[in-house]
């Protein structure tokens, strides 16, 4: 996990479920994360079982280059704390206390603590961020069969996990972090109660701009451009890569600025132009046209890229992938229907291959535009932001967001495990 997914998640959610495949991953994702915390005038929390107070002082003081962590540890600006200092009395799990908790380190005392005037963050702390490690309530309550207890860690984790909002009121930033080998413990349902309270990371999370499936229709929510165009970059070189027809069909194409940086940091540019691997197409006019609700063009475009996929010898792969953002500048200059119009003609009218369309993510908290949301999305969207993560706030009702968390869950491969019905 980079600094920049979570950035970019933490902007849409700022209680995070992170599942790693091991604990090297997971710790090393954790000090990461909160020295980040630092350098953004945070405080930190650690909470784990799996390495000791004092080894994760000597880390922290090997990895936090700039910071006294001895004197942060004395001011309260970092903490470690074990899994049972932060949920437990007496052996059980209490999560009214842990709630508390929360809260008051947060407003009562985590916000008068301050960095050290040599420090090379200075003045008072503005939130706190955390990592809470679950791995010891699993190996606590190890599931062997169908049989619950009459009391189990996991059934109360997942419970106070889901009494938590996704959206903390307070300056409060939490990873939950599990481990694969534990996740697939959790049965169909409690699984998916996890995602719906949280904002999730997986290692895999790029997966729709690396191997969408066939026939998606992903909507990409992005924050700024240049997020957008790495996000395009992804989708194009990984589809290049594996011998697949990409087709940029754009209203910026136009612009040199935007076709200078997309194109000269696409793999073999001119190369793959001329040899046809990669289609521009020009969509000012396509726009035009669209705002008379004249769509007879993107007709036009979908059969050329059928038959020449179709009665190409030489392409094993016939997975089409296009970029389309002609919907989204339809948007953004308030022409709703027309935009409404053309995402229901490209689920209707699709082929085989996948389709990204853009939006950007600020708009949908404007009037009028908020107004449109759930017009424009459809019960088969695949929503997520420019670093692959699903977002489930924009889903249209709640069985998309269900079949959007099953969707998450086959893409995260967590359903090759036998899991329990709901």
């Amino acid at each position: 996990m980079t600094g920049a997914d979570l950035d970019s998640l933490v902007r849409s959610s700022n209680h995070i479920l992170a599942i790693y495949p091991n604990g090297r991953e997971k710790l090393d994702a954790a000090f990461r994360f909160l020295h980040d915390g630092l350098l953004n005038n945070e405080a930190v929390l650690l909470i784990t079982d799996e390495i000791t107070r004092e080894d994760a002082i000597t880390r922290m003081a090997r990895d936090f280059a700039g910071f006294d962590v001895l004197d942060l540890l004395e001011r309260g600006v970092i903490s470690i704390r074990s899994t049972g200092q932060c949920h437990f009395i007496n052996d059980s799990f209490d999560d009214d206390r842990t709630q508390i908790k929360w809260k008051k380190d947060v407003v009562e005392s985590l916000l008068n603590s301050f960095f050290k005037e040599n420090s090379s963050k200075k003045g008072k702390v503005s939130g706190l961020r955390a990592f809470g490690d679950t791995k010891s309530l699993f190996n606590k309550d190890k599931r062997l069969s169908n049989d619950k207890s009459p009391f189990s860690f996991i059934d109360n984790l997942v419970e106070y996990e889901c009494s938590l909002k996704k959206h903390f009121p307070f300056p409060l930033k939490v990873i939950c972090a599990y481990e694969e080998p534990d996740i697939v413990q959790l049965n169909n349902l409690e699984f998916k109660s996890l995602l719906k309270h949280h904002g999730v990371f997986h290692k895999d999370s790029i997966k729709e701009l690396v191997y969408p499936l066939q026939n998606s229709h992903i909507m990409l929510l992005y924050d700024n451009q240049q997020d957008l165009n790495d996000a395009y970059i992804t989708y194009i070189n990984e589809g290049l890569a594996q011998g697949q027809l990409c087709v940029f069909a754009s209203v910026l194409l136009q612009n040199n600025d935007f076709l200078k940086d997309i194109s000269s940091r696409i793999i073999n540019f001119e190369e793959n132009v001329q040899n046809e691997n990669l289609i521009l197409v020009d969509m000012a006019k396509f726009y035009i046209q669209a705002m008379m609700d004249d769509l007879r063009e993107f007709d036009n475009l979908k059969n050329k890229l059928v038959d020449k996929v179709r009665n190409d010898k030489n392409r094993d792969d016939k997975h089409v992938r296009l970029i389309d953002d002609c919907s989204e500048f339809l948007f953004k200059n308030k022409h709703f229907e027309e935009c409404i119009n053309l995402e229901n003609w490209t689920h209707q009218k699709r082929f085989e291959g996948s389709v990204l369309c853009p939006y950007s993510k600020t708009l949908f908290d404007q009037f009028p535009y908020c107004y449109y949301l759930f017009r424009v999305f459809h019960s088969d969207d695949i929503v997520i932001d420019s670093r692959g993560n699903f977002l489930l706030d924009y889903v249209k009702n709640s069985e998309h967001q269900s079949k959007l968390i099953s969707y998450m869950m086959k893409r995260m491969d967590i359903s090759n495990v036998e899991l329990n019905g709901e």
